[in-house]
């Protein structure tokens, strides 16, 4: 495998061939606008190809759980030094260091960092569609991918640029680097152990690369005692030989800069993400093989958008930063445009116990937005509307996929059927059938979209709502599913129900113990919702709004096992208040803040993105405090545990999260 550099400096090749001890170079660099070594234009023509995951002991074909560990190394990160942006401004190393550090923690769960979650492992080489294919282990998109922050004071080699571009050998600095920040860290075959140097000796000469990424074992790298995935990030606002200090990004997108570093520090953004997408989609490097996802010029995801579209892009906490577009197969296969800054689809996640919204939006208060506070607290700020439609008359649909089929339980009970052991099907009915008309349900009601000619219709709160249960065994099902599958399943379930108009319908798609979705398989999510377009499902009846419901009993405690109430009684809490969650922001974001071009999909939701189930998800964090889930009473009289819903209504308009109206 190619190192990926992402090049915007020139070296002298001779400076490296000095340091070179073998005629391969396994390091992907990323080479600055206008090197001689940049991409092709032709690379825009090619889906991304994957070859294999099999290189070598120990290779994984994709990061499947990205993981980041981002290391300063070298005495002047501690001692501090100042840098100037295109205007002359001074910006010193602190706020270089905040500003890659935040740029990390808030990337993990956005659109930006999903558009990777279309590539998979353990699939047959030569395939260009994990959905297509099926089977295979998908790159997910957790939130706090940024696992750790270390100074590391050791002295870095003056001529650390140019040995960035020798080979992998045992004695390379920025291998050994590596190797010593993972025993800091401790091992994380999943992670990428990023590091930056400070201002150092540059080569002269072409061709400038700005980084790359690499792995410290190849044919080269005897001596190295396991594979770490890591990137090099060199000085990027040093006046690079033929490009000066903007070779690299800087006031790229951000002509002025701000305190916050926008501007000044725009090509550490695009940089370091341009690496950290490469090394999840394309990390092993085994006798110069990339072996995960690349085009058949060996081009990767960002390789083949490189120094194109730069923009702002919004991140988690209200913050934005400068990054490239990264390449999307299924995208470029429906659009005939694969560089998006977007994923095509990026269902609406409810995450795991503990991963919340901040509990205070510091960006309101200090104009600053490091990673969020505490979990366990509301978020405060209202939602707002953004010209969606919401389900006014809604109907609930259930299809039980595959529950009756061989293999979907390994487990019986005397009490309930073989394919219900756990009784979580029945329980999903009751429900649904039981929240409409309630007191918890008016939290929605008081939500409402534009009709366009003056007028205005809110959510509706009918007593009956469950509109149809469908068992399908069927339609063959598998573990690992996509969410390609997950729509298609309920396109066969509105089909099935002859749904005529979708515009209130909602479809649950619930899965059985042992098969379900890739994503919740890994312990990314408790369930999502979402809604088809041709874009983000391709061949599925487009203006479906759906839930992927997995069995959250496999996820125990971390989706709401005994939540509300004590075991055992409370081991089933999880399903209706994961259930719950969904249907709910279904019914006031049924478009899960989608749009195409110019129409609107998306309807209620706050600024940074948060949906009336996720403003109040897992609030007190198993304590009964405000605004923590209860036991909702539902219209047959029993009593369903659910978690509060944000209302703009509560503390006179201020907002907070209610258990009803």
């Amino acid at each position: 495998m190619r190192t990926h550099f992402v090049v915007a400096l020139l070296f002298a090749l001779a400076s490296s061939a000095a340091h070179a001890q073998s005629p391969t170079n396994p390091k992907h660099f990323f080479w600055a606008p206008g090197q001689p070594n940049t991409p092709s234009a032709s690379a825009l023509t090619n889906d991304l190809i994957y070859h294999g995951g099999n290189a070598g002991s120990g290779a994984i074909g994709v990061e499947t759980v990205p993981a980041i560990y981002l290391i300063f190394w070298g005495p002047d990160w501690a001692n501090g030094f100042t840098t100037t942006d295109a205007n002359g401004g001074a910006y010193t190393s602190q706020v270089l260091q905040s500003y890659v550090t935040s740029f990390l923690s808030n990337l993990g769960g956005t659109s930006w960092a999903a558009i990777q979650n279309e590539y998979c492992n353990n699939v047959p080489v030569g395939t260009t569609s994990c959905a297509a294919v099926g089977g295979g282990n998908y790159v997910t998109d957790p939130r706090k991918q940024l696992k750790g922050v270390w100074t590391d004071p050791t002295p870095v080699p003056s001529d650390i640029v140019t040995l960035g571009l020798a080979e992998n050998l045992a004695d390379d600095p920025l291998a050994t680097e590596a190797i010593r920040a993972s025993a800091h860290f401790g091992y994380n075959p999943q992670a990428t152990y990023i590091i930056l140097t400070p201002p150092t000796t540059i080569g002269t000469g072409q061709p400038v690369y700005c980084g790359y990424h690499t792995q410290t074992t190849s044919v080269d790298g005897y001596g190295n005692p396991y594979r770490v995935q890591y990137a090099f990030i060199p000085f990027l606002n040093a006046s690079w030989p033929g490009l000066g200090a903007g070779g690299c990004g800087m006031n790229s997108v951000n002509v002025i800069s701000d305190s916050f570093g926008h501007g000044v520090f725009d090509g550490y953004s695009i940089v370091v993400g341009h690496e950290y997408a490469e090394a999840v989609t394309d990390p092993d490097n085994f006798a110069s093989n990339q072996d995960g996802w690349n085009d058949i010029q060996g081009s990767e995801n960002g390789d083949k958008c490189a120094w194109t579209d730069l923009a702002n892009v919004s991140m988690n906490n209200h913050t934005k930063f400068a990054v490239q577009p990264l390449w999307s197969n299924r995208a470029f296969d429906v659009t005939g445009q694969g560089c998006v800054r977007s994923a095509p689809t990026n269902p609406h996640a409810m995450p795991a116990v503990g991963i919340m919204p901040p509990s205070v939006d510091i960006c309101m208060t200090t104009g600053i937005c490091p990673p969020g506070v505490a979990a366990g607290q509301p978020m405060p700020v209202n939602m707002a509307y953004f010209g969606g439609n919401v389900q006014t008359k809604p109907k609930v649909y259930l299809v039980l996929w595959g529950w009756g089929e061989p293999g979907a339980f390994d487990h019986t009970s005397p009490t309930h059927p073989a394919g219900d052991p756990d009784g979580v099907g029945a329980l999903m009915t009751r429900f649904i059938a039981a929240m409409g008309g309630t007191s918890w349900g008016k939290v929605s009601a008081q939500y409402y979209q534009s009709n366009y000619n003056g007028t205005y219709t809110n959510v509706g709160n009918p007593a009956h709502e469950l509109a149809g249960v469908w068992y399908d065994n069927t339609s063959p099902i598998h573990d690992n599913l996509s969410p390609l599958e997950l729509a298609q399943e309920g396109s066969r379930g509105a089909l099935h129900f002859g749904i005529a108009d979708l515009t209130d319908a909602q479809v649950v798609v619930a899965t059985p113990q042992k098969f379900n979705e890739a994503g919740f398989n890994q312990n990314s999510y408790c369930a999502w919702h979402d809604f088809t377009t041709p874009l983000s499902y391709p061949g599925v009846t487009a203006g479906m709004a759906f839930v992927n419901m997995p069995y959250v009993l496999n996820a125990g405690g971390g989706c709401g096992k005994d939540f509300v109430n004590p075991a055992p009684a409370g081991d089933l809490d999880g399903v209706t208040i994961v259930l719950g969650h969904e249907i709910a922001e279904t019914l006031t974001d049924p478009g899960a803040e989608s749009s195409a071009g110019l129409v609107q999909y998306g309807a209620w939701f706050d600024y940074q993105g948060w949906e009336i189930g996720d403003k109040c998800a897992w609030v007190g964090d198993g304590l009964q405090v405000p605004g923590a889930p209860f036991n909702m009473i539902g219209n047959d009289g029993a009593a369903y545990p659910v978690q509060t819903l944000w209302s703009n209504s509560s503390l006179n308009g201020a907002g907070y999260c209610s258990g009803g109206l």
